[in-house]
């Protein structure tokens, strides 16, 4: 991360609950000398609120806004899914 700051926008809070829900992923970050361990549950907490955030500025976005979300967020969902192991069938 560099020393700058970037402005306040709807792209720079997306992209910060993203980074949140990748390290929750397991994803490494070339910043953290150590990686924590995936936790699921937090990080489908950022990618809610990611989505609580999506319906909430629903017709307030740009069109490159909505895109940059709905991007991040398929992302997100399918790293999520790789994670997260199927439940055991039931065996009949």
């Amino acid at each position: 991360m560099s020393d700058a700051v970037p402005e306040p926008s709807l792209s720079a809070l997306v992209h910060l609950l993203a980074e949140q829900a990748l390290l929750a992923l397991g994803v490494p970050h070339p910043q953290l000398p150590q990686q924590p361990p995936a936790d699921p549950r937090v990080a489908r907490f950022y990618i809610d609120l990611l989505d609580v955030l999506r319906e909430k500025t629903e017709g307030n976005r740009s069109a490159e806004e909505s895109r940059e979300l709905e991007e991040i967020l398929h992302g997100l969902r399918l790293r999520a899914l790789n994670l997260v192991p199927a439940a055991p069938s039931a065996k009949t």
